[in-house]
């Protein structure tokens, strides 16, 4: 069994750490961000990589940086075979990535070089891939541009959301990081295609509002890229509305039309096709069905989503 540095914070990365104790393998210290306020009491939060690891007593590092000599020296001093990188959210300086005795790996959430970057499970819903998959890469200074160990492929499901998908792919990522370390002394790595190479980014608050004048398959991606968080907002009656659950349906009219109001949902046209919303949460208020919404705020057949 190998020693191992775990880099991690959301979580995602929390299954490759159970994986990694499930094995067998030393797992002397994990690293992962610092507590950051959240929430509307802006209470200082642990990452849920640091609850699991404090919860299987392991010791928990949060620097605020990697670059300084303490921190490498620290790092050093265990002697590690591997560090094992998952969404730590850091790029790692070349210092620290020299220190295994063998491999800095990371598990990544895309089949690379397709959707590198720090959102790769959203945008391959936003971009309304069929598949995806995970890999583990020798990390270099690059941005995801390591070369490859290990890449295993799965289909995404026309109505997954980002939650769904994140889960599954967290799974999967751990069995292949365990994987990738039993074959370690028998895999070639491979160099990435980087001509082939597309790229993410983060999430942002305008990406929330949707834009009814977009083909309703498009919607329906942006919907699933970003629930169920951040989630995804229109106007009605002049005010912010989350939608909590949203599907593709058949009919035309303006963008933003309300074309019918049924216990089923409210039908809203798009820029080509339309869509059902059947679960909304108004501002300041609670998750509601569409149809409930619609009756408590006399929204009417004709009126307009997405208008100030």
């Amino acid at each position: 069994m190998a020693k191992i540095l775990f880099m991690g914070t959301p979580q995602f990365a929390c299954p490759g750490l159970e994986a990694l104790l499930e094995a067998g393998h030393e797992v002397p210290l994990v690293l992962c961000q610092p507590d950051r306020k959240k929430g509307r009491g802006h209470k200082l939060q642990a990452p849920p990589v640091k609850e699991l690891a404090l919860s299987r007593q392991l010791e928990v590092y949060q620097p605020e940086s990697l670059k300084s000599p303490e921190v490498l020296e620290r790092l050093a001093a265990h002697k590690a075979d591997f560090f094992v990188v998952v969404a730590y959210g850091k790029i790692l300086p070349k210092a620290l990535l020299d220190l295994p005795q063998k491999a800095c790996i990371n598990l990544h959430a895309s089949l690379l070089p397709q959707l590198r970057g720090a959102a790769p499970i959203q945008f391959s819903l936003w971009l309304g891939h069929q598949e995806t998959g995970v890999c583990t890469m020798k990390m270099d200074v690059g941005m995801d541009t390591g070369d490859l160990l290990q890449t295993w492929t799965t289909p995404i499901d026309p109505f997954e959301d980002a939650g769904k998908l994140g889960q599954r792919l967290s799974t999967l990522g751990a069995a292949l990081l365990t994987q990738t370390l039993e074959d370690f002394d028998q895999l070639t790595p491979q160099a990435q295609d980087h001509s082939a190479a597309t790229y993410t980014r983060m999430i942002t608050k305008e990406d929330r509002v949707l834009d009814w004048a977009l083909p309703a398959p498009e919607l329906h991606n942006r919907f699933r890229a970003l629930s169920p968080e951040p989630g995804v907002l229109t106007k009605a009656l002049g005010k912010s509305l989350r939608l909590l659950g949203l599907q593709p349906a058949e009919g035309q009219g303006q963008p933003g039309e309300v074309l019918s109001i049924t216990p089923q949902g409210i039908l809203v046209a798009a820029g080509t096709g339309a869509l059902l919303l059947t679960q909304v949460m108004p501002e300041s208020k609670g998750a509601m069905t569409a149809y409930g919404f619609a009756q408590g705020h006399q929204l009417q057949v004709g009126s307009q989503l997405g208008q100030t």
